[in-house]
Parts: structure tokens; sequence; C-alpha cells
């Protein structure tokens, strides 16, 4: 008995966080609108990716959200994203482009090239994309969970940041 309870101790963890990241699958994202994530807006620094995680959402403009992120690891710059939350038929997308420490681009230039991430619930100030998810989990703690393939295998990295500004 003891020893299934500590299998099912470790398995916890694993399964909770697989909750923290959903997908839509062939469901339609519901009706939304970005002044509902302006709990977003400001600057966050923490940790991500083994290494300092910066990232800034400005407040909404015409419907849309502005932000960029960067990773660095050992003070080394690693990347940089351009990010934006756009209005995708009555509901919200996150979008996305990556970009090395020189500026060259990950993605092409084109518009259809950015990485996408409907909307899958907005639950209080949580925000569930799919594959992404932003949780204010209290005024200066913002956790992001990004659902990663990586070798064929499938994680969940999450980035533990604390409002800056």
């Amino acid at each position: 008995m003891r020893v299934f309870l500590i299998i099912i101790a470790m398995l916890m963890p694993a399964s909770a966080l697989a909750q923290e990241v959903r997908s839509l699958g062939d469901a339609s994202s519901p009706a939304a609108t970005v002044d509902q994530l302006d709990w977003l807006v400001g600057s966050w620094e923490g940790t991500g990716f083994g290494g300092q995680s910066h990232e800034a959402w400005l407040p909404p403009v015409g419907g849309q959200m502005a932000g960029i992120f960067h990773q660095s690891n050992d003070g080394e710059l690693v990347f940089y994203e351009i990010l934006q939350i756009v209005p995708r038929d009555g509901s919200l997308a996150v979008r996305l482009k990556h970009f090395n420490a020189d500026l060259s681009g990950w993605e092409d230039n084109s518009a259809e090239s950015a990485l996408e991430f409907p909307l899958v619930a907005i639950e209080g100030q949580t925000a569930f994309f799919s594959g992404l998810t932003y949780e204010l989990v209290d005024t200066d703690t913002l956790h992001i969970h990004l659902r990663l393939r990586r070798g064929g295998e499938e994680g969940i990295e999450t980035f533990v940041l604390t409002r800056i500004n």
C-alpha cells in the first residue's frame, strides 16, 4: 500500500501540471476580447529554460496587445520573441515570432509563418491558449506554462515570473 501511495504522489504533480496546459482540439474558441487580459500588462522577470526570462506586455490598442520576450542563460542573450494577442473569429489568439540575439528570424518574414495559439478558455485570471497558459497567481506573480516537443518527447516548461513594473 505504501509503495502505491508513493507512486500516486509522484504522478500527481505531472498530471496536475498537464491540466495547466490545454488543447483546443476540434472545438471552437470561446468569445473573448483582449480587454479580458489587461492583467498581463506590465513587465515581468523570472526563470524558465534554465535561465533568466523577461516578458513585457503593452496595454491593449485597437483590440490587440503587443509584447516582447527575451531569454538569457549565464548572462548571454539566447533569443527574442515578438508577441501579440489578436482577435480571431470573435475570440483571441496569441501569435509570436522568434529571433536570434542578432535579430535574424527563426521563421520567415511572412505573416503566415507566425506561431499561433488559439484561445481555449479564460477562467478568472488564467488564460488557456492551445498549448500555452498565462496564469496570474497573484498581483505580482505570473506563471506561463508552455507545451513543447523536443526530440520527439512532449513536456511542459513553466516560467515563474515576478512583476517588475
